[in-house]
């Protein structure tokens, strides 16, 4: 009888550590150093859509923890960075959702290779337009932190 108890009790601690443990802290395999490739489109869409120039940027970039639960910082140039939300599948999004004329969504495709668009952009009063950027962004890690 003892045997049995003891191994129903040893079943049940693993069955509870695979479902409690399993993935708690999923953003840790995505943090480090990352080579990105970020093509970055300009256009304006007032009152007809133009593009007004594309570059294309190689950086050698971070992706951090952030203080919340689900929190990431992703530095993909020199002067770019988002703050995003991570969820257990991979899946990225921008913390404030798509408003203050900003936005952002992407996937970690696996531990090492992501994509990410994001989106900035809004009215310029003194020039009667609206200008926008899109960042199309092409991860792969290089290393841990």
């Amino acid at each position: 009888m003892k045997k049995i108890t003891l191994n129903l009790l040893v079943a049940a601690v693993i069955v509870l550590f695979l479902f409690t443990g399993c993935d708690k802290y999923h953003r840790d395999r995505y943090t480090g150093t990352w080579e990105f490739t970020t093509e970055m489109v300009y256009f304006n869409n007032l009152p007809d859509p133009i593009i007004l120039k594309r570059d294309t940027v190689y950086y050698m970039g971070e992706i951090c923890l952030e203080n919340t639960e689900s929190g990431i910082i992703i530095k993909y140039t020199v002067n770019d960075e988002i703050s995003a939300w991570l969820d257990k599948e991979g899946y990225i999004y921008h913390k404030d959702g798509w408003t203050l004329g900003k936005g952002a969504t992407g996937q970690f495709e696996s531990k090492d290779k992501m994509h990410l668009n994001s989106f900035w952009g809004g009215y310029v009063p003194l020039e009667g337009v609206s200008k926008y950027r899109t960042d199309y962004i092409r991860g792969t890690k290089k290393g841990r932190r």
